[in-house]
């Protein structure tokens, strides 16, 4: 019997440790236009930050925003992703005319390939970063 009920006060203990959320681990999927996306989030400068990317907070919260903003506009659509706060990842900037970029993101600063796409998909350029700044792409 008390092996019983170790291994339900076991079970209870796990179960509520395994469903604790941690808020800035917690991914959210934004969606509206430019109007709205101002009056949803604001931009700090952290203080503690090597200083170059401001950090993305949807207004009235303390910890910083990850997950994945899209923004659409009468001229483009926009889909950036972000981990507390700073772009990670894949940004993607689509035209009205079919065209669109990928980039690639780490901690808020451009890294890896640009790469613009024409309105039929067909790559027009390349360009690879590293850290921020623009590297010379080696000729394979």
């Amino acid at each position: 019997m008390n092996q019983i009920i170790r291994i339900y006060i076991y079970s209870l203990l796990s179960l509520s440790f395994s469903c604790s959320e941690n808020p800035q681990e917690e991914k959210i999927d934004w969606k509206g236009d430019h109007d709205s996306f101002e009056n949803s989030f604001e931009t700090k400068q952290e203080l503690e930050s090597s200083g170059e990317s401001p950090v993305l907070y949807l207004r009235g919260n303390s910890e910083p925003f990850s997950g994945t903003v899209e923004k659409n506009s009468t001229d483009r659509l926009s889909v950036d992703e972000y981990t507390a706060g700073l772009l990670e990842g894949k940004s993607i900037r689509k035209s009205l005319d079919g065209s669109w970029v990928e980039a690639n993101y780490r901690e808020g600063k451009l890294h890896g390939k640009m790469t613009f796409y024409d309105k039929n998909g067909d790559i027009r350029s390349v360009m690879n970063y590293e850290n921020g700044s623009i590297s010379p792409q080696s000729i394979d």
